[in-house]
């Protein structure tokens, strides 16, 4: 059931006058979030739940263009032989999302609650699952992977711990910087896109960026950090390495020293990359071919009630998880994956 939000605190946040409990509480009524009987009252289930990712993805990433009218709502169309995705204007839904777009201040600086909680999350599925912290960056976890993080986070920094892979989406906020703890390897960053791949049984931690700068730097070193380029030689830096876009890190764990990659070679972060593909009721098999080359992936199906489906869609700006995402939806099916290999299959 959804929940209730006063008016009066929706009218606080539009301010920026919220402090971190009142903000997680709105964020916890998104997480609810069910469409009232209004002009989309016609959705299936699954479409409003669609819909609300698609939302609360435009929210948490800030878009900026809120003048823009081309606010979109997604929806199936079924039929014997396609299922279809279409954006368009629609609903007060709609109305509430461009005042949250024109009114959002980004982060307060409030004090946080007194008992804030820290909060373990495994991913046990076969899936990459997605979740939105609490100054509304995004983390994509992949299966087998722990992240540890405060449910509020302080109102000085931004710092979480992961064990395994996960891709960040950060969101900026110069006075907080967001710092990784992946065992000996921290990564601090103010507002970027970046992998990191650490799994317990890896003999290396790598972080791959894909938007923004990013520092690595290796803890327990009290005096400097050891750092071997792809030239081969030796550099000592107090502050370890900084990255650019498609640039990479490699610390391997026995050697304890931290090596600079000035190209990322590993084209797996390709994923990570958003792109805008459109389809026009294109057979799912077709898609997948577009998919698996834009995104240097392979996805397929030995399922025939997936392979004869058709599509239609505009993806717009989205990396092949959040597509992923959409497609579960659409599709009515779940998906597995290891490494670039992702399997569709239908609900049983």
């Amino acid at each position: 059931m959804k929940k209730k939000l006063p008016a009066d605190l929706l009218e606080k946040y539009f301010a920026g006058k919220c402090n971190e409990r009142e903000k997680a509480e709105i964020r916890s009524w998104y997480e609810s979030f069910e469409l009232d009987q209004d002009d989309v009252s016609s959705l299936s289930e699954d479409e409003r739940e669609a819909f609300k990712i698609l939302m609360w993805n435009s929210i948490g990433s800030h878009i900026k263009d809120a003048e823009n009218d081309n606010i979109f709502q997604l929806r199936k169309l079924r039929s014997t032989r396609f299922r279809s995705v279409i954006y368009w204007v629609t609903s007060s839904a709609a109305v509430l999302l461009i005042l949250f777009l024109v009114k959002y201040k980004g982060p307060s600086q409030n004090p946080v609650p007194e008992n804030n909680e820290k909060v373990m999350l495994t991913n046990t599925s076969n899936a990459i699952r997605k979740i939105i912290l609490s100054d509304s960056s995004m983390v994509w976890i992949s299966p087998k992977s722990t992240l540890t993080y405060l449910k509020v986070f302080d109102k000085q920094k931004r710092e979480v711990t992961l064990k395994g892979e996960a891709f960040f989406e950060v969101t900026k906020d110069h006075k907080r910087p967001f710092s990784i703890y992946t065992g000996n390897i921290i990564t601090k960053v103010w507002g970027t896109s970046f992998r990191i791949r650490s799994y317990t049984e890896d003999k290396t931690t790598k972080v791959d960026v894909v938007t923004g700068k990013v520092s690595v730097s290796v803890a327990g070193q009290k005096e400097k950090n050891k750092v071997l380029n792809t030239a081969g030689q030796t550099n000592d830096l107090n502050t370890g390495v900084m990255l650019l876009p498609n640039q990479g890190a490699v610390y391997d764990k026995q050697l304890d020293h931290l090596q600079k990659n000035n190209e990322v070679k590993d084209v797996s972060i390709d994923m990570w990359k958003k792109m805008s593909l459109s389809f026009n009721n294109t057979p799912v098999k077709e898609v997948f071919a577009v998919l698996n080359k834009s995104f240097h992936v392979h996805i397929s199906s030995s399922d025939e009630k997936i392979n004869s489906d058709y599509l239609k869609a505009d993806f717009t700006n989205e990396n092949l998880p959040a597509i992923m995402e959409i497609l579960k939806k659409t599709l009515d099916v779940s998906y597995s994956v290891h490494g670039s290999e992702f399997v569709l299959e239908s609900h049983q």
